[in-house]
């Protein structure tokens, strides 16, 4: 592609693919708030340099983030 005719944004299967990963793996990003996206109708698209962005810094699971469960509160 061009720079005319660059996506500005990808859906959550080709952001899972982009990344190779599920596209669950992609949801729970977004549930997250480690992913920014959007909803555009019934589509929820990512936009590309966010999936950049996404990987260029180290990101921790969304699993592993601690959710206030067995830690002493």
């Amino acid at each position: 592609m061009n720079a005319t005719t660059e996506r500005l944004a990808v859906d959550i299967r080709e952001a899972a693919q982009l990344l190779s990963v599920s596209p669950r793996t992609i949801q729970n990003y977004i549930h997250a708030k480690l992913l920014p996206a959007r909803k555009i109708g019934r589509r929820t698209v990512i936009p590309v340099r966010a999936l950049e962005t996404f990987l260029r810094t180290d990101q921790p699971s969304p699993a592993s983030k601690p959710n206030g469960i067995g830690d002493g509160r």
